[in-house]
């Protein structure tokens, strides 16, 4: 009965050692019938095991499979980046190339044999497609849009000074209306019409005290800027004018010294209108004044408008317009003097046609040297692409007649082909879409310029003319 039990427990014991060593049976089975089958009978069998109940999405994925996820197809930039072959370029020499090809082995495949030669002989492509890559085919000019008002060029800071006499001759009528109230309506009518970013002063002169003897002295030293701003708030110039009354006497070289302070040290372009009806009466020297103004670090031209001044007067405010560089005009009436405004005006809308043939010249040249810089690119890459099919067929001949006759010569031709026309088509497709891209932007902004330009000078001729 004892040995009984004891055969019993020793069967046992055999039979679950046999268990436990299955799972490593049917592991070693499964790794030597993986390394036999053909890749159609390991497709079949991961199919299976992916459809397995057993298969659930705990299961940790074998490495082949993980090696099957993590392939990359790579983009054409990345296949033409790749780095050149040793004998590319300048480093081609048929001698070495020839001894680089009889160290090959004897037996590859068309891809193997590809591989190979693109290691010894593929062109150098990075410096192509890096320019496709990073080119920008934008056009940008940096030049202000217009709006309502002419905008000058952002490098360039013009300050107009208006210097208005408000001494009391400035009281005296002309065609029923006095002398200061057409210069105000001028000086408004010119002040709209001014560059929106020009700096602009007005300044009076001669507005204190009175004609008389006693309040010369206040009379002569008082000169006031009433307006300081940009052309785009000269609005404010109305406002500004309304309580000045033609009262004292005339010191133009006074007010022209004050100019001086007015100007930002930056400007790089200054006028001043100088207004008045008569000849300096405060003993200033408005001649050497000028003088100074126009041969300062910003360069100042003196207009002198003589408003209804007699043949002395005229003489000596010549004088000063000749010393400050600029010219004297004589009006004899408001509608004159509103008229010689224009025509300052439409010197200063000149500018605004410049600002319109600079911009669309710099837009034209920005777009033909861009243009020009993807044609380059283009063709050198295309001649690149030429030269590299050339020695690869070179090198592929050379193979013909060392190996044997089931060589894969049609196969490595039918390659070599290839990678020539995938080099040449992106080296033209990337180039003419870029090239059409900066046409059509340049275009643009060649549009945007003259049309805006043209309707904003179109729009201030008609202001011009009401």
């Amino acid at each position: 009965m004892i040995r009984n039990s004891i055969f019993i427990v020793l069967t046992m014991i055999v039979f679950l050692a046999g268990c436990n060593n299955e799972p490593e049976k049917n592991a070693s089975n499964t790794q030597t019938t993986s390394s036999t089958q053909s890749p159609s009978d390991l497709n079949q069998s991961k199919e299976s095991a992916e459809n397995s109940p057993e298969n659930d999405s705990n299961t940790q994925p074998s490495s082949d499979s993980n090696q099957s996820k993590n392939q990359i197809v790579l983009t054409d930039e990345q296949i033409l980046m790749k780095p050149p072959g040793r004998f590319a370029g300048s480093s081609y020499d048929d001698q070495n190339v020839q001894e680089a090809l009889d160290q090959l082995p004897t037996s590859l495949t068309s891809d193997q044999y590809m591989e190979e030669l693109l290691l010894l002989l593929a062109e150098d492509y990075r410096p192509y497609v890096t320019t496709f890559i990073n080119f920008e085919s934008e056009i940008t000019v940096n030049i202000p849009r217009p709006n309502e008002k002419i905008t000058l060029p952002a490098n360039k800071k013009l300050h107009i000074s208006i210097l208005l006499d408000a001494s009391g001759s400035m009281q005296a009528k002309i065609q029923g209306k006095s002398k200061m109230d057409s210069a105000k309506e001028a000086i408004q009518s010119f002040g709209d019409k001014l560059p929106k970013n020009a700096e602009v002063s007005l300044r009076v002169y001669g507005h204190k005290g009175s004609g008389s003897q006693e309040d010369k002295e206040l009379s002569c030293s008082s000169t006031e800027e009433i307006f300081h701003g940009q052309g785009k708030q000269t609005d404010q110039i109305k406002t500004a004018l309304q309580d000045v009354e033609p009262v004292g006497w005339t010191p133009i070289a006074n007010a022209l010294e004050s100019v001086k302070q007015d100007i930002d040290p930056e400007t790089t372009d200054s006028v001043v209108y100088v207004v008045s009806d008569g000849i300096e009466t405060c003993g200033g020297d408005p001649v050497q004044v000028a003088r100074e103004l126009n041969q300062s670090k910003v360069k100042t031209i003196v207009n002198i408008i003589g408003f209804d001044v007699g043949d002395e007067g005229q003489k000596m405010l010549r004088q000063v317009a000749a010393s400050g560089g600029g010219e004297f005009t004589s009006i004899d009436n408001d509608e004159a003097l509103k008229n010689y405004l224009n025509k300052a005006y439409e010197r200063l809308r000149g500018e605004w046609t410049r600002w319109i043939e600079k911009g669309t010249g710099a837009a034209n040249i920005q777009k033909e040297e861009k243009q020009g810089a993807l044609n380059k690119t283009r063709e050198t890459m295309q001649l690149l692409a030429n030269q590299e099919n050339s020695n690869l067929l070179g090198a592929l001949q050379y193979l013909k007649t060392k190996k044997e006759n089931d060589f894969p010569w049609s196969e490595i031709f039918k390659k070599i082909n290839e990678r020539k026309n995938f080099a040449w088509s992106y080296a033209d497709e990337t180039g003419r879409r870029l090239f059409n891209e900066v046409s059509q932007n340049g275009k643009q902004v060649y549009d945007d310029i003259k049309d805006e330009g043209d309707q904003n000078i179109d729009d201030l001729t008609d202001k011009n003319n009401n």
